[in-house]
């Protein structure tokens, strides 16, 4: 997959999301899927690209159409007749549970695994007195999943479900989605000071990983 799809994926984003929590929302979920890919074994350029794009990709819909009814399905059918390819838009559908689209591939899996608990990582790093998604503890994430009053609108099954699917621990799975948001935290609001109004045009992915060795 060529490397424009990313700034075509951010401007289909953009032209359906105006709001800058939902755009710094995607943004963060790219950077989990990424992180995911990672973790995953994948090394290929295009295909750790194609699972960026499923993280930006997966909500885009949702300020226009946020029910159950239209969320998602009606991204599906603006991704398909806009060309992109059926293994984005089929992990696109896969990532609520109500569409009834089948999880079959890591990637799908993935996109569950990333959603809720990226939400909620941002969320938990906003009430830390440094406002800081950089010196956040996995074990506070994990211990505020069992305060029902925070976060309320996170559903704790999404982020249980995404765990298991991956095969991954809870606070393993917390650990990634943290490490993957500090580079970007700033962008992201979550570096203790505001965060800047993303562009239209596109922003920069995160920084990638160091190679050990």
């Amino acid at each position: 997959m060529s490397s424009s799809r990313r700034a075509d994926a951010w401007s289909l984003l953009c032209e359906y999301t105006k709001t800058q929590p939902l755009r710094r929302h995607a943004l963060a979920v790219e950077a989990s899927m990424r992180a995911l890919a990672r973790r995953a074994g994948v090394a290929d350029p295009d295909e750790l690209e194609t699972w960026g794009l499923v993280g930006l990709l997966h909500d885009f819909d949702y300020e226009r159409w946020p029910t159950e009814a239209d969320h998602v399905f009606r991204g599906m059918e603006i991704l398909r007749a806009r060309g992109w390819p059926e293994a984005v838009v089929k992990a696109v559908g896969a990532h609520a549970f109500y569409t009834g689209v089948p999880r079959e591939t890591p990637m799908e899996r993935a996109i569950v695994a990333a959603d809720e608990l990226t939400g909620f990582v941002g969320a938990c790093a906003l009430v830390r007195p440094s406002r800081s998604v950089v010196d956040l503890p996995p074990e506070s994430v994990v211990k505020k999943m069992k305060d029902k009053a925070f976060a309320r609108s996170v559903d704790r099954e999404y982020i249980r479900r995404g765990a298991e699917e991956i095969g991954a621990p809870l606070p393993e799975l917390v650990a990634l989605v943290i490490r993957a948001q500090i580079p970007i935290a700033d962008r992201l609001g979550l570096a203790g000071v505001p965060a800047p109004d993303l562009p239209d045009a596109p922003v920069p992915q995160e920084p990638p990983e160091p190679v050990a060795g």
